[in-house]
């Protein structure tokens, strides 16, 4: 593994939830997943979903929507355990972003409002549908009365039925989505059930934490239906409590993937079924609160004793609940709340599914009615362990989940996320890497060269669009150029590599037929394995000094930009220098050996005229860098229109300098190639001599460059 591979590891691996969650990149997938599966199931709205992330820790609602956006919070605690693995985590991601849009494609918003309505008015919703279902119904006389009569009783049993009704549209939704989409939708639902199941406390130990009976069935009946399965605890409670669960669940299971009004029937039955503990949880707030009427209205009452005693008598008696304060009223309300906080695996709070807008309506055309949507009971459990194994052991963040009978894997999308992420990071850590060793290798001797001010580095980070577009119009136009040089190198390379042929050999690529009489097999041929590579880094040295300015410097920037084509075509590592002088030496690295953000080729456009030119001291520093290369040949172009000008570094020291310079990594094994551009640079002839070529014509250069470049890869095969 190089070591860019490995920092892309190290990166991937210390990713933080937030960072891949809360990122951008995630967002766009889950939005793109919503428009897209929105599309098939013949959404049409005028305007389009949307996704939101958001990351608020006090919220207990995981994800809701708004008829048109999906909100999802994974700053929910809900699943917090489960973000020790990212995998199974966007699992249960996708699974929220799949029941929310299962709201918005299905759920009949008209016939689910009107009948929280109807109950908060007094009367049983679709009661006439409830009646013909049985007329012999038990309690659904005293649930008719309940609601007509008893304050107290209207608000407790219009809360109830709105929470299980939520509940009972959130399975059919479920089931709806799991079966038009499978894949990660359908996963990703039984992800949320499971950890439901995984999640929620058994029901003796609901029992035990004194939560009420109404609750306890509708949390039993929850899980079954999502989980197919109920963790009930003990012996004890699964006898208490499993046939009436068990009865429900062959009652109400046929109605939920039918229609509206039999989800609504469901929610009836259920209260019809259980009436005789929902009237145990109402009579008792009955008590608290006719008690409390009485102490307020009897102060000079001699038989306040008497009454506390006959309390058991007062649910004969409607007038004391009737007759509850404003104040009063909000009260039942907020312990009916928090009697119905023990229901587990809302997604979205109560309070705010009558703002969801009105969808298109998918629901009144969808013909199907059944669910041939979850996972077998055998998935469910093997789900479950999956998920144990991830709450209990914990799991590597980025991999995925497996145990000996279930593995969930990263889908292609996440795990291309992942792998985008710590790209990013790792570009950005090495970007730092390079900047660090740049600064470091300023250090050194640059004798007449050396600047009493330092240097500078200054590697461009940013990329401007303008430099992508700008770089496009040049690479059309030279491209021509560097293919034919890039394939003509590469055919020689070929033709090198293939010209011998290895005879007499016990195996081969070729049958010798006319050898065949030959006791000892070696009847067959081949050719030479290729043993000629290009093994060589280049650097190049430009001097962005003033005097560049025009058809100079855009010339080098061409010219550069072609070096750059073909050292990438041909993986040849080359780093590329800019150089001027303004008190310090400014270095511009447009291109490293080591960079992996891409952007290198874009960078090379903002090359530029700027100040003056210290010749000697940018030479030496990309000399100094190019001699750490492990490459077998390497060679050093240097670009030029005159001679060097900087702060006390001018005339015959200065030029004396760089002769000697030239001649010391010629001596090392470097190759030099100095480029003059215009008719001032004759004059460097003196200073290079045969490593110098110069050019009046500044539109034969890249042309120039390419041919010198050829001939040096050739001649180091």
């Amino acid at each position: 593994m190089d070591k860019f591979k490995a920092l892309e590891a190290k990166a991937k691996a210390g990713l933080t939830f937030d960072e891949v969650f809360g990122s951008v990149e995630y967002k766009n997938t889950l939005f793109s997943m919503l428009e897209t599966t929105a599309k098939i199931a013949g959404y049409k709205r005028s305007k389009r979903l949307s996704t939101v992330i958001q990351n608020d820790a006090s919220k207990d609602c995981p994800a809701y929507t708004n008829g048109e956006t999906v909100y999802i919070n994974i700053g929910c605690k809900f699943a917090e355990r489960l973000k020790k693995s990212y995998p199974l985590y966007n699992l249960y991601t996708i699974g929220l972003l799949a029941h929310e849009e299962g709201h918005i494609l299905w759920t009949d918003f008209d016939k689910y409002m009107e009948a929280n309505k109807a109950i908060k008015d007094g009367y049983i919703p679709l009661g006439d549908d409830l009646y013909d279902y049985d007329d012999e119904l038990e309690n659904y006389d005293k649930y008719d009365e309940m609601l007509a009569n008893e304050k107290i009783g209207r608000i407790y049993l219009s809360n109830y039925f709105h929470n299980i009704n939520n509940l009972i549209e959130d399975i059919y939704v479920n089931a709806k989505q799991s079966s038009k989409f499978e894949g990660n939708y359908r996963k990703g639902i039984a992800v949320g059930n499971a950890l439901i199941y995984e999640e929620s406390p058994s029901i003796a130990e609901m029992d035990e934490n004194g939560l009420s009976k109404p609750i306890i069935y509708v949390n039993a009946l929850i899980s079954q239906l999502k989980a197919k399965s109920v963790y009930y605890g003990t012996a004890e409670a699964e006898e208490e409590y499993s046939a009436t669960v068990n009865f429900l669940i062959s009652e109400i299971a046929p109605m939920i993937m039918a229609s509206p009004e039999k989800r609504i029937l469901a929610c009836n039955l259920i209260i019809c079924h259980l009436w005789n503990y929902i009237e145990d949880d109402i009579q008792e707030l009955k008590d608290k609160y006719d008690d409390s009427n009485s102490e307020d209205n009897s102060d000079d009452s001699s038989n306040n004793d008497g009454d506390n005693s006959d309390s058991s008598d007062s649910s004969n008696s409607s007038a004391p609940s009737s007759n509850l304060s404003t104040e009063q009223e909000k009260e039942v309300e907020n312990e009916v709340n928090q009697i119905m906080s023990g229901l587990q695996g809302q997604t979205e709070e109560t309070q705010d599914t009558s703002s969801i807008a009105k969808p298109s309506a998918l629901q009144k055309n969808d013909k199907s009615g059944n669910d041939n949507s979850g996972l077998s009971e055998k998935e469910h459990e093997a789900l479950r362990k999956a998920l144990t194994e991830c709450l209990c052991n914990g799991s590597s963040q980025a991999g995925s989940i497996v145990t000996n009978d279930y593995s969930i894997e990263e889908d292609t999308d996440f795990s291309g996320i992942l792998n985008g992420l710590a790209h990013t990071k790792a570009v950005e850590e090495n970007e730092n890497s390079i900047q660090q060793e740049m600064n470091d290798d300023i250090k050194g001797d640059y004798g007449i060269a050396d600047c009493s001010y330092g240097a500078t580095i200054k590697r461009i980070r940013s990329i401007p669009a303008s430099n992508k577009k700008y770089y496009e119009h040049i690479a059309n136009n030279i491209k021509p150029i560097a293919n034919a040089m890039v394939k003509e190198v590469q055919r020689v390379i070929k033709d090198e590599n293939l010209t011998e042929t290895r005879k007499n050999r016990i195996v081969g690529k070729k049958l010798t037929t006319n050898k065949l009489y030959r006791p000892d097999y070696k009847v067959w041929e081949d050719r030479k394995s290729p043993k000629k590579i290009i093994d060589m880094a280049i650097s190049i040295r430009v001097d962005e000094s003033g005097s560049m300015y025009g058809d100079r410097i855009n010339t080098a920037k061409v010219s550069c930009i072609l070096m750059k084509m073909v050292s990438d075509e041909l993986n040849i590592p080359i780093e590329i220098i800019g150089d001027t002088e303004d008190n310090t030496v400014e270095l511009y690295p447009y291109c490293t050996f080591d960079s992996k953000d891409g952007n290198d080729k874009y960078r090379l456009v903002s090359m530029t005229d700027r100040w003056s030119n210290r010749d000697g001291y940018a030479i030496r520093y990309c000399y100094k860098r190019l001699k750490k290369r492990i490459e077998k040949h390497k060679l050093l172009i240097i670009i030029s229109d005159g001679m060097p000008a900087g702060y006390n570094y001018y005339g015959e020291a200065a030029n004396n300098d760089l002769r000697v310079l030239t001649r010391q990594i010629k001596r090392e094994g470097t190759a030099v190639i100095a480029f003059g551009f215009g008719s001032d640079a004759q004059s460097l002839k003196s200073i290079y001599g045969k490593s110098f070529i110069c050019y009046e014509d500044l539109s034969k250069v890249p042309k120039a460059f390419a041919k010198a470049l050829k001939e040096q890869i050739l001649k180091n095969l």
